[in-house]
């Protein structure tokens, strides 16, 4: 699950409202959280400002996850207000999509194959172990495969090859770090395997190259 970290702006003239820490994967949680954290602190500086009705709000994200603002509304009377920013600082995590009935993503972005952040380089069972070959589409590559007796392994060699792939593409890593950065990112990777050791997974590549600045990227 993503860890968010805010940091509050000023109410009046003070900033009522200590910085907080979550971690969740679903927005409702996240929203219920903040105001649960900042009610106790915002309703009587909001009282003391005439508009004790404002501490009954919302609280809302940007779409990159980068900044929030308290949301008041009166639907009957028409009206609303915008109060208190947040600067956020986003941890995503990786996910592992599934199948089962219910199952949600709750934003995480999904960045496998059939994407333009899929691994063109693709892991596959043979009948002697375990094969990494070219799955990718409009791009000729050799018929080239290489095979392990090993799944982890071949999860090791594919995600290096990714890399690779990245280096060579101009301007993936840039429309990374515009698209992808602050989102969870999904994948139908496994987090672990039978032993309970990580699988190495391109959308922990992915992971870090959008969420670390171009000066200090290194893949």
């Amino acid at each position: 699950m993503a860890t968010y970290e805010l940091e509050f702006g000023k109410l009046g003239d003070s900033r009522p409202v200590p910085p907080l820490t979550v971690q969740t994967t679903d927005p409702d949680v996240f929203s219920r959280a903040v105001v649960e954290h900042a009610r106790p602190h915002i309703t009587p500086v909001l009282t003391a400002m005439g508009r004790p009705e404002l501490a009954d709000c919302l609280f809302r994200m940007n779409r990159d996850r980068t900044m929030g603002q308290f949301l008041y509304l009166d639907l009957a009377g028409g009206k609303g207000a915008e109060f208190l920013p947040a600067r956020i600082t986003t941890t995503p995590e990786r996910i592992q999509r599934k199948r089962t009935a219910g199952w949600k993503a709750n934003g995480a972005k999904y960045v496998g194959r059939g994407t333009q952040w899929g691994n063109p380089w693709a892991v596959a069972k043979t009948r002697k172990g375990w094969a990494v070959n070219w799955a990718g589409q409009g791009q000729a590559r050799p018929d080239w495969t290489a095979n392990t007796d090993s799944r982890h392994a071949a999860h090791v060699m594919a995600v290096g090859l990714y890399r690779e792939f990245i280096k060579a593409t101009v301007g993936y890593a840039v429309r990374a770090r515009v698209e992808l950065a602050g989102r969870d990112l999904m994948c139908w990777c496994p987090l672990v395997d039978d032993d309970g050791a990580p699988v190495p997974c391109h959308a922990s590549v992915l992971l870090q190259l959008a969420n670390t600045a171009p000066e200090g990227t290194s893949l």
